[in-house]
C-alpha cells in the first residue's frame, strides 16, 4: 500500500516528504527510540516523532515501519493516564521534561476562567504578603525587595497548582491525536494489531480529555488547536463509534462556522505560523473527513482562509503584510508552513519557500492533505496586483483574560505596495507579546529584504511572554504608520522598534530619524529619548524607549513618514 500512495504522490509531495524524513532522520536517537529536539538537542521532542513515525510509514523502505512501530510506542509511553489531574490525555513535551505537581488541583469543580483568575489572585496575594511582612518587621525587608516576595510565593503556587505551558502543554494532545488519525486511517492494515489497539486506547483518553479542556474553557483553545480538537472529535468519534463524540464535533463545527461568518476571519488573524497549522487541519477535514456536513463546513472554511491570506499576501516580497495578530517571526519562511502549501499548488521556481525550518516535520501531513488554493485566487500569489490598503476584521481570542470579556473586535490594516508593505492593529487587548501591532517590510532595488515590527519587554527579559497593562492603537496610510502606546503597569517596560536585515548603522539613528538601507523615516515621538542597540550576529537593530512607571507618564506616541530611498 505504502508503495502505491508514493508511486501516486506528485514530484512536489515526494520532494516535501524525502526532505522532511531525511531531516528526521539525522535527529532520530536511537538509545531513546526518539526525535532530538532540533532547538534543544539535550531533549526529545514527542511531536515531531510522531510527524516522524508518519514520514517513515510513507517512506516504507527498509528498517522503516519497524522504526515507526517503536516510535508510536515510545510516544505512548510519554502519555498522561491521571484521569483527575488537568494535563489527563496529553503527552509530555520531552521525556526530559519534570512532571507537573499532582493531587492538589480539583480542576474541574472550577467555574471557566479560573486560571485567569487565580494569576489575579496570586498577584494581589503576593503584594498584600509583601506589605504584611514588612509591617511585622516594622521596616522594609532586607535583601527581600517587593517583586522578589512575589516571585517567590508565584514559585510556590506554580510547585502546587500544575501551570500551564511551564509544566505541561495541553495542545500536544491535539497535535498528537491528529497525527495518529492520519496514521491510523491510512496505515492501520499495516501495523501490528496491538499497536493499533493501543493507538485506539491512547485516543479514548486523549479525545475524553480534549472534549472536558474544551467544556470547561480551563484553558482557551486559540484557533489552530479547535480545528485540530474539531477534527479528533469528529474523526475518533466515527473510528470508535461514539455518537456523543459526533454530536460534540458536529455542533462545535457549526459554532466555528457561525464565528468565522461574522466577518469572515479567524480569531488568530493573520498569523504566519498558525495558519500553516491551521491549513494542515482543514485538508484533514478535507480529506480524513468522515461525513459530507463535515467536508462542506471545511471546505468554506479552508476557502476562506485563502481568501484572507491572499488579501495580506504580496509575491514579490513573498510574504504576508502585518499586522499579526499571533507570530514568531516576521518572515514566512521561517516558523511557518504557508510556503510549502504555496510550492505546492505553484511548482517548479518555488522550491525556496519550502525549505528546510521548524515546521518542516509537519511536512509528510502536508504532502498527504495537499494545497487547495480557489483557483481565481492563484494569480495573487504570482505576480503584484497594484498597489492596496486593505482592511479586515476579526474578533481576536485573549488566552489570559475573563471569559465572554477575551473575544475583543479588532482591525488589522495593510498597505501593501510591490516592494513595501506596512501593517496596523487596532482594538486588540491582547496580552500576548506574538502580537505584533505595528510592521513594515520592504526590499531593496537590489533584492535584500528588511522588515520592522513593535515589540514590548519587562526590562531584561523577553518579549514572547504575556504582559498585563498595555494597549496599542496603530493606524496606516501610504508613506505612514501611526502608533498610541498605553502603559498602565508598575514594571519597567521597553517598547522596542526592532529592524532586521544586513548593513544596519546605529549612527543612522536620531530621535528624528531613521535610515536604514532603502528606507527612511521621519519620526515624531512624544516618548522618553531612545537609545539604540546593535546585534550584529543577528543582523538586528534596536531603537528602546523604556518607560518608567515612576515617572507617571502612561502613554507614548510615535508618528513614522516613510519615505524609500533608491
Amino acid at each position: 500500500m505504502t508503495r502505491t500512495m508514493m508511486e501516486r504522490f506528485t514530484d512536489r509531495q515526494r520532494h516535501l516528504l524525502l526532505q522532511s524524513v531525511t531531516l528526521m532522520d539525522s535527529l532520530y536517537d536511537e538509545g531513546m527510540g526518539l526525535l532530538r529536539d532540533e532547538e534543544q538537542n539535550d531533549r526529545h521532542n514527542t511531536r515531531s516523532s510522531a510527524h516522524y513515525a508518519l514520514g517513515l510509514l510513507l517512506r516504507s523502505g527498509t528498517g522503516d515501519v519497524q522504526r515507526a512501530c517503536s516510535l508510536l510506542d515510545r510516544v505512548m509511553d510519554l502519555q498522561f493516564n491521571c484521569p483527575d489531574e488537568i494535563y489527563h490525555g496529553t503527552f509530555r513535551v520531552s521525556p526530559q521534561a519534570a512532571l507537573p505537581p499532582a493531587g492538589n488541583y480539583a480542576w474541574k469543580t472550577f467555574a471557566p476562567g479560573f486560571a485567569f483568575f487565580l494569576s489575579e489572585t496570586t498577584e494581589k496575594i503576593g503584594k498584600q504578603l509583601s506589605l504584611n511582612l514588612s509591617r511585622e518587621a516594622g521596616q522594609a525587608l532586607p535583601g527581600l525587595d517587593d517583586r522578589a516576595i512575589r516571585k517567590c510565593l508565584q514559585a510556590s503556587v506554580d510547585d502546587v497548582i500544575p501551570p500551564v505551558w511551564k509544566s505541561y502543554d495541553p495542545n500536544w494532545r491535539e497535535f498528537i491525536a491528529s497525527t495518529f488519525a492520519v496514521i491510523l486511517d491510512q496505515f492501520a492494515n499495516v501495523l501490528p494489531g496491538g499497536l493499533v489497539q493501543r493507538m485506539d486506547e491512547s485516543m479514548r483518553i486523549a479525545v475524553s480529555a480534549s472534549i472536558d479542556r474544551r467544556l470547561s474553557d480551563a484553558i482557551p483553545m486559540n484557533s489552530n488547536i479547535e480545528l485540530m480538537h474539531i477534527f479528533i472529535v469528529h474523526y475518533y468519534g466515527y473510528r470508535l463509534e461514539n455518537t456523543a463524540w459526533i454530536a460534540h464535533g458536529d455542533r462545535e463545527a457549526v459554532k466555528f462556522l457561525a464565528a468565522f461568518e461574522e466577518f469572515g476571519s479567524f480569531a488568530e488573524f493573520n498569523t504566519t505560523t498558525y495558519y500553516g497549522v491551521d491549513l494542515t487541519v482543514l485538508g484533514m477535514w478535507r480529506v480524513y473527513g468522515r461525513s459530507m456536513t463535515f467536508k462542506t463546513i471545511g471546505h468554506t472554511l479552508e476557502r476562506g482562509l485563502w481568501e484572507n491570506i491572499a488579501l495580506f499576501y504580496n509575491p514579490v516580497l513573498e510574504n504576508l503584510s502585518g499586522p499579526f495578530s499571533r507570530a514568531y517571526e516576521m518572515e514566512m519562511t521561517g516558523h511557518s508552513s504557508i510556503g510549502v502549501f504555496l510550492y505546492l499548488a505553484l511548482g517548479e521556481g518555488y522550491e525556496h519557500l519550502a525549505g528546510v525550518n521548524c515546521e518542516t516535520s509537519h511536512d509528510p501531513l502536508i504532502a498527504l492533505v495537499g494545497a487547495d488554493i480557489p483557483a481565481e485566487l492563484m494569480s495573487q500569489f504570482m505576480a503584484h496586483g497594484g498597489d492596496r490598503r486593505v482592511e479586515k476584521q476579526f474578533r481576536e481570542l485573549c488566552e489570559r483574560d475573563k471569559p465572554d470579556e477575551n473575544r475583543n473586535l479588532c482591525t488589522a490594516s495593510a498597505w501593501i505596495e510591490q516592494n513595501r508593505m506596512i501593517g496596523a492593529m487596532s482594538g486588540s487587548r491582547n496580552t500576548n507579546g506574538q502580537m505584533h501591532p505595528a510592521t513594515i517590510h520592504w526590499k531593496t532595488p537590489d533584492g535584500v529584504p528588511y522588515y520592522l515590527r513593535l515589540i514590548r519587554r519587562e526590562k531584561g527579559k523577553s518579549w514572547n511572554s504575556h504582559l498585563r497593562g498595555m494597549t496599542f492603537e496603530a493606524a496606516v496610510e501610504k508613506d505612514l504608520l501611526a502608533v498610541e502606546v498605553r502603559l498602565e503597569t508598575e514594571l519597567e517596560i521597553e517598547v522596542v522598534f526592532e529592524i532586521s536585515g544586513s548593513g544596519l548603522s546605529a549612527a543612522q539613528i536620531t530621535p528624528q530619524h531613521w535610515t536604514f538601507p532603502g528606507l527612511s523615516c521621519k519620526v515624531a515621538a512624544e516618548a522618553p529619548k531612545p537609545f539604540v542597540i546593535r546585534h550584529e550576529q543577528e543582523k538586528l537593530l534596536e531603537i528602546v524607549y523604556v518607560y518608567h512607571p515612576a515617572e507617571g507618564k502612561q502613554s507614548m506616541s510615535f508618528t513614522l513618514g516613510i519615505d524609500p530611498i533608491f
